[in-house]
């Protein structure tokens, strides 16, 4: 009875050590893509920014926004990228 108990308990650990670590990576992928694409569509905010248009009220909130474009810079850069060895290309395999 003890031995099956332990085994369960082993496969439970596993399973979750999987299901973890499979979140954890589609969670990443997420968040780098979510910032990669925001890092790309930021700029189109600095044109209001720069004039003083829309909800931009002085110099604070361009440097906001130009803090918050560099912290999407950082983030997303490594989204698509291909890792090192294992012969993709931005997902896809060449």
């Amino acid at each position: 009875m003890k031995r099956t108990t332990t085994r369960i308990g082993r496969t439970t650990m596993r399973i979750g050590t999987v299901l973890s670590d499979r979140f954890r990576r589609l969670t990443v992928v997420g968040v780098r893509a979510l910032a990669f694409w925001a890092a790309v569509l930021l700029p189109i905010a600095y044109v209001p920014a720069l004039y003083g248009l829309a909800w931009f009220d002085g110099s604070w909130s361009f440097l906001a926004l130009l803090a918050v474009h560099i912290a999407c810079v950082v983030v997303g850069h490594e989204h698509n990228h291909p890792s090192e060895g294992d012969g993709t290309h931005g997902g896809v395999r060449a």
